[in-house]
């Protein structure tokens, strides 16, 4: 099922939201959007798939691109969003891929507005930069609202469960 989602992301789609239940491994989608990449930098906080996604970045490419990690709780305070905004955008370069796991862990710690601006901000500095980045989000652990905010905020939405791609309207008329 992955493959068939991925392929339905525009490549020029520079920020994807992943939904997907927490328990439920996205490391094929997570895998695919950073393998496009010279560079992987996963974000990760306590509990996280980093190590998961470290060793499946590495599984299916004899040549893996180099990934830094960002341990959230050790290299950085899971409230403190200008430390981690600061940490990621030293991180940053062109045809670099932001593995952000995850949203509902951060939404733990700062509340909808802060992640909203956050995340605004992370969009922002990943184009300037020729970066790329995706977000997991667990959408049982959302509300509503927060889903729709955040959705806005991305280029493309894949929902793992129903098996969909949403696509910002103004990379789909480019086709």
């Amino acid at each position: 099922m992955s493959d068939s989602l991925l392929q339905r992301v525009p490549e020029d789609a520079s920020t994807v939201l992943v939904q997907s239940p927490a328990i439920e491994g996205v490391t094929p989608v997570c895998t695919g959007l950073s393998g496009w990449s010279e560079r992987v930098l996963l974000v990760g906080y306590a509990g996280s798939n980093v190590e998961a996604l470290r060793t499946r970045l590495a599984e299916g490419d004899a040549d893996p691109p180099p990934v830094r990690e960002l341990d959230v709780g050790t290299d950085v305070e899971p409230g403190d969003l200008t430390g981690l905004g600061i940490a990621i955008a030293e991180s940053l370069g062109p045809d670099t891929a932001v593995c952000f796991d995850s949203l509902t862990a951060m939404l733990q710690y700062a509340d909808r507005e802060r992640s909203f601006q956050f995340l605004h901000a992370l969009g922002e500095r990943c184009a300037a930069a020729g970066a790329t980045a995706h977000y997991h989000l667990d959408p049982e652990a959302a509300d509503e609202t927060t889903l729709s905010a955040l959705s806005t905020l991305v280029d493309a939405v894949i929902d793992t469960e129903a098996g969909t791609v949403s696509v910002r309207p103004e990379l789909t008329e480019k086709d």
